[in-house]
């Protein structure tokens, strides 16, 4: 089994952010143990955009199984006035071959339509004294190079299907590298070990990469529609459930959610007391396409008293949709998990209880943003990362805190007296708002 873990993360020029990197605690010694990372800082200074970056990786290595699209131009990732964005990911894999660094960089522009890429490069080299990075895959408007070979090195069938696959992932909105039609090719020029390098990223890694924002949660608060993030032995991905009545699923759809539920039920009652989810199914019945599907209703049960799930609160049921990522982070050392605002509607004790039992005793990665200050008592001043006012370095670790220092105290004095090297917060002054609330109530009462 393959190991791959994210090390570092860099983007420029990403919604808010024009230059940010963040370094993750993590090295070939410890792979199989957690890593657990908050990222924290004021709204809007580009906590999001860490996990635009990680939704942005997932879509571009989807496409070695799937058409996967870029995203549309009215999301507005890159920053207004740029013409172009940078995601730069350095990966730490473990395989049958040995041990390595990876590094994915690829560079975005947008048409009238969507996201497009115009440049992108996959190296690697070995986790040795001395070793130099190797080109796998590497791709501009004007050129590609596949290994140690340019275009003008490539016979006339391989340069002919080269551009022909170059310009339909242009016109697909589609990465070129990890384009199934690729993989032919590829598999002429590239050793075994370099062909598992790519498959342990586009296979291995995407199957184990969960990224769960504002776009995934938002229909549970404004639709009453519940999103499962779903991470089983043979399943991954996610399954909508209405909680605005009984809700209809094809069979085998309704199979995994009670697989889901059975799994989720064995934590739940340990972080809600008391509190276990019933599967109640009101009949079988074809659907439109002739499937076979289930009418059913989820039941929170707490001893004799049963009620439908959506009577619950909206942070117990953001706790049961992720609840299958997060046991997945905790026993399996490939998951990786980014969740946005895992705090919201948690109550922070609990989430400060969650965040400590997977630091203590998880495999996988959790990546988070967060505005709860109650998780900088918990984890160590190496997984905590802080938006800065400066949009040229976005991100960075607090200086000049002890073993015996509490972070959130640190993090507190910084944002009141300064005394780190980038501001951390965009003073707000309370006479100011005053007089305003005080001013927009005479103009408009």
């Amino acid at each position: 089994m393959a190991i791959i873990k994210i090390k570092k993360i860099k983007v420029q020029n990403l919604r808010n952010v024009r230059n940010g990197e963040l370094k993750l605690a993590v090295d070939f010694a410890s792979l199989m143990k957690a890593n657990v990372v908050g990222v924290y800082g004021q709204n809007g200074s580009g906590k999001t955009t860490i996990v635009d970056a990680f939704s942005l990786l997932k879509t571009i290595i989807s496409g070695w199984i799937a058409e996967v699209k870029l995203p549309s131009q009215d999301k507005r990732l890159i920053m207004a006035g740029e013409n172009t964005a940078n995601i730069d990911f350095e990966f730490l894999v473990d395989n049958q071959f040995g041990t390595f660094f990876v590094n994915y960089y690829v560079t975005l522009r947008e048409d009238e339509k969507r996201l497009y890429i115009i440049a992108e490069r996959l190296t690697y080299r070995e986790d040795e004294k001395g070793k130099r990075s190797k080109v796998l895959v590497s791709v501009t408007e004007d050129d590609v190079q596949i290994r140690k070979s340019f275009l003008r090195d490539m016979n006339e069938k391989m340069r002919i299907k080269t551009l022909v696959i170059q310009q339909l992932t242009r016109k697909q909105y589609m990465s070129f590298i990890f384009h199934k039609d690729l993989k032919p090719l590829l598999q002429e020029k590239l050793t075994e070990l370099e062909m598992q390098l790519l498959h342990n990223l586009a296979i291995d890694f995407n199957q184990d990469l969960h990224v769960i924002n504002n776009q995934n949660i938002a229909p549970l608060f404004e639709e009453r529609i519940m999103p499962f993030s779903i991470h089983l032995e043979k399943t991954r991905g996610s399954i909508s459930y209405d909680l605005k009545g009984p809700a209809l699923l094809p069979k085998n759809a309704f199979n995994v959610l009670c697989e889901v539920i059975e799994q989720s039920n064995q934590v739940l009652s340990t972080i809600i007391p008391g509190l276990t989810i019933k599967i109640h199914v009101i009949t079988e019945q074809l659907l439109d396409n002739g499937e076979k599907g289930v009418r059913f209703e989820f039941l929170s049960q707490r001893g004799d008293r049963e009620l439908p799930l959506r009577t619950e609160s909206e942070g117990i049921l953001k706790i049961i949709s992720v609840l299958s990522v997060l046991i997945a982070v905790y026993n399996n050392p490939t998951a990786c998990v980014v969740i946005d605002e895992l705090d919201s509607g948690v109550f922070e004790y609990l989430l400060g209880e969650l965040l400590t039992v997977i630091d203590e005793g998880g495999k996988g990665q959790l990546i988070f943003t967060s505005h709860n200050l109650r998780v900088l008592e918990v984890l160590a001043i190496k997984n905590l990362w802080f938006t800065t006012t400066n949009e040229n370095y976005r991100y960075m670790q607090l200086k000049g805190i002890k073993e015996v220092n509490n972070a959130r105290d640190v993090y507190l004095r910084a944002i009141q007296l300064g005394g780190q090297d980038e501001e951390v917060y965009k003073e707000t002054k309370t006479f100011k708002i005053k007089r305003a609330f005080r001013k927009a109530g005479v103009q408009h009462d």
